[in-house]
């Protein structure tokens, strides 16, 4: 558990960030909060919530992953089963 918790100090590091980093960032991202909101819901997609069994060292490498690449246990799992899908 500890090679979580390390990662996600190191995420949390990465993500620090000055204040007139903040600054600029809120300027030039105030025409652009219209926009993501219409990406996002653009990309909204019907779920089902589904519940199943995993290996823990399965489950374990799945959330590093998730932590590395930054994105959602579902979506790496919604992506690893489409390959799948997609190759068969």
């Amino acid at each position: 558990m500890s090679k979580i918790n390390d990662i996600k100090n190191m995420k949390r590091q990465q993500k620090v960030i000055t204040p007139s980093q903040v600054l600029t960032a809120t300027i030039g991202e105030e025409n652009n909060v219209g926009s993501k909101q219409e990406r996002k819901e653009e990309r909204k997609v019907e779920r089902k919530r589904v519940s199943f069994d995993l290996r823990t060292d399965l489950h374990k490498e799945l959330k590093m992953q998730a932590l590395l690449q930054d994105k959602n246990i579902y979506i790496l799992i919604e992506e690893a089963l489409e390959k799948h899908l997609k190759d068969n």
